[in-house]
């Protein structure tokens, strides 16, 4: 009888695995769901970090293509929108966009201003004829004036040919109309 009973214990197959108690299972299911839970949101926060990372890399990319002063022109367009809406409004309340320009400087900067500009072109007196010519041209220069209208008329009638290539040939075929000969003149006398 005992050899029966131990027969029965033992089975056929070999040794018998342990069985852990369901309260076991349920535990290990458990940590596993856990586990998979958390690997799922470390792979979407990667996901999410990589695709960041890449739009930053694309706008780094776009800012390292754009011109070296962008941000110097891209301020500059702004005053100067800033400047166009200012105008409107002191034309729309019928007030000289000068005076009210002029009104809003204050005294401080417009002595800094002053003194900037004597600082770039101080009168030295007469060193040489040289440097009294460059500063005779300087001056002529920012006198002159384009005259668009006319620069638009030039280039509608010429039309490719207005600008020139290396097979052009310019010279002798401008004639400079009267009233360009006149100013001409009259600044001549001047000097």
């Amino acid at each position: 009888m005992a050899a029966a009973t131990l027969a029965e214990k033992v089975p056929v197959g070999g040794a018998e695995e342990p069985q852990p108690p369901a309260g076991a299972e349920e535990l290990a299911a458990q940590k596993r769901e856990q586990r998979l839970r958390k690997f799922r949101e470390l792979h979407l926060k990667r996901n999410e970090a990589r695709k960041l990372n890449h739009q930053e890399v694309v706008e780094e990319d776009k800012r390292l293509k754009l011109p070296a002063n962008w941000e110097a022109k891209k301020a500059r367009l702004e005053w100067e929108l800033q400047e166009e809406e200012k105008k409107k409004e002191c034309a729309a309340r019928g007030e000289d966009y000068e005076k009210v320009k002029l009104l809003e400087i204050s005294a401080e900067d417009a002595e800094r201003w002053e003194r900037k500009k004597r600082r770039k072109n101080p009168d030295l007196g007469f060193s040489d004829y040289a440097a009294a010519q460059l500063r005779q041209y300087h001056r002529l220069t920012k006198q002159i004036k384009p005259d668009m209208e006319t620069y638009e008329r030039l280039r509608e009638k010429h039309g490719e040919e207005f600008f020139p290539t290396s097979n052009s040939l310019l010279h002798g075929t401008h004639v400079p109309s009267t009233e360009e000969i006149d100013r001409m003149v009259i600044d001549l006398e001047k000097q």
